[in-house]
């Protein structure tokens, strides 16, 4: 039997296959890592047994496919090839909302454990981020934590995805969250990031517009075609912790398109008015990290159901209040800073 696993992508023509998945995967098999990569559209989904041949290979499928063609995926697969074998990579957003996260979550334990499923944010295969647990710090110096996460680039026209997903969706329920649970928790161990998202909580009522703000940078409803598009390509939201050991500590996260440089940081502030920087540097390798994580079976450097389902539970009254709210959105230039984009009245 070959000890390789046979790699298959779901929605190999797509923008993250291209530029991410693909290169990492040819990197694998150079190296000996992954023997066979199948690409798969839907057009193949008839067709997957013809497709993947059944040598006793351990497969992984990476489905980096929206979040509601995953249930379809998932099914066929286990209608295909069983459950022995197999593991499941999934891409972010997991879900919408919690309603769609509980049920999505629900839906694939119906065809494989989640020791089977790995939720990629490749965030956490950061070597850059991994520097920050490695850090030794007195909680009680600590002032507060700043988490931002900010791009000169706008959306590049990726109308359809970013109409549908927004910042919140994009970039906080997953990378901002996971990074702050990294941090919180002083490690990589899933239970002990469950258990800090567990204690993390919105510190005020969402609808006064205080500690939650949504931006849109000029021309972004032109660019999209939508006039009265909501859609925010930036958001800052104030979060703390009732653990005992963060009780006090504000925790700002920060996200956003179109700002005057691409920055990914995690500040600690003391309370002796120091500052600890880690910058988040782009890793080209992350995704070959996190495949091989895949291959060993290594879980700590993916997202749990638990963490999923607390990630969304945090942000439920956000996405609720900006359903009903039409006035808060704040339109700022690009090439702001996020001070000014914070100070506009």
């Amino acid at each position: 039997m070959n000890d390789k696993p046979i790699y298959i992508i779901f929605g190999a023509s797509g923008d993250l296959a291209k530029r991410y998945l693909l290169p990492a995967v040819k990197n694998l098999q150079e190296a000996g890592d992954v023997d066979t990569l199948v690409p798969v559209s839907r057009k193949d989904y008839g067709n997957l047994k013809n497709l993947i041949k059944e040598n006793g290979e351990d497969k992984i499928f990476h489905l980096a496919i929206p979040p509601e063609a995953v249930s379809d995926a998932v099914k066929i697969i286990s209608e295909n090839f069983g459950k022995e074998d197999i593991k499941i990579m999934l891409e972010k957003p997991f879900g919408n909302d919690l309603k769609s996260a509980q049920s999505l979550i629900q839906h694939i334990d119906k065809y494989f454990s989640e020791e089977q499923i790995y939720r990629v944010d490749h965030y956490l295969a950061k070597e850059s981020l991994q520097k920050v647990v490695m850090e030794k710090w007195d909680r009680n110096d600590i002032s507060g934590i700043e988490i931002t996460a900010i791009e000169k680039i706008d959306i590049e026209g990726r109308i359809n995805f970013y109409e549908q997903t927004g910042a919140l969706k994009d970039f906080v329920q997953s990378h901002l969250i996971e990074m702050v649970s990294v941090v919180l928790a002083g490690s990589f161990d899933i239970s002990r990031r469950e258990e800090a998202l567990r204690n993390l909580r919105i510190i005020c009522d969402v609808s006064k517009h205080e500690c939650v703000k949504r931006g849109q940078y000029e021309g972004y409803r032109e660019e999209v075609g939508n006039k009265d598009s909501m859609t925010e390509t930036f958001v800052s939201i104030n979060l703390a912790s009732g653990e005992p050991a963060w009780r006090g500590v504000p925790i700002v996260l920060s996200t956003g398109k179109a700002f005057d440089k691409k920055l990914t940081q995690i500040k600690i502030k003391y309370k002796n008015s120091e500052e600890k920087i880690f910058e988040i540097e782009h890793e080209p390798k992350a995704y070959e990290r996190v495949i091989k994580a895949t291959i060993r079976g290594e879980h700590d450097l993916f997202v749990s159901s638990g963490e999923v389902l607390e990630s969304w539970r945090i942000l439920e009254a956000i996405q609720r209040t900006w359903e009903q709210k039409k006035n808060d959105l704040l339109i700022y230039k690009k090439g702001s800073t996020v001070d000014e984009v914070l100070n506009i009245k």
